[in-house]
């Protein structure tokens, strides 16, 4: 016997968290309610916690076991190619 599996999508549950995957915040305190991911180093994921109305209320980093565990609820394609400016204080 045999499971036809189709073509497989680009990216599925079981792999790791890339930058701009989205997930649901489990528990915890305060309003947050999504996590999105935003820098992946070695074995750590690094995440902007989201409210309902997609502010940015909290910090965290979980290793990529923990988001490779959850599936995904959207994605922030633009993430990883975003560039922001910083501008040095004068001396």
């Amino acid at each position: 016997m045999k499971v036809e599996m189709g073509k497989i999508p680009l990216r599925i549950a079981l792999d790791g968290p890339a930058v701009g995957d989205v997930y649901r915040a489990k528990g915890g305190r305060g309003t947050t309610k999504f996590f999105v991911i935003a820098a992946l180093a070695g074995n750590m994921a690094h995440a902007l916690g989201i409210d309902a109305d997609g502010n940015i209320v909290s910090t965290t980093s979980y290793g990529v076991d923990v988001f490779a565990c959850r599936d995904i609820v959207g994605r922030v394609p633009a993430l990883a190619q975003m560039t922001l400016s910083l501008e040095w204080e004068a001396l």
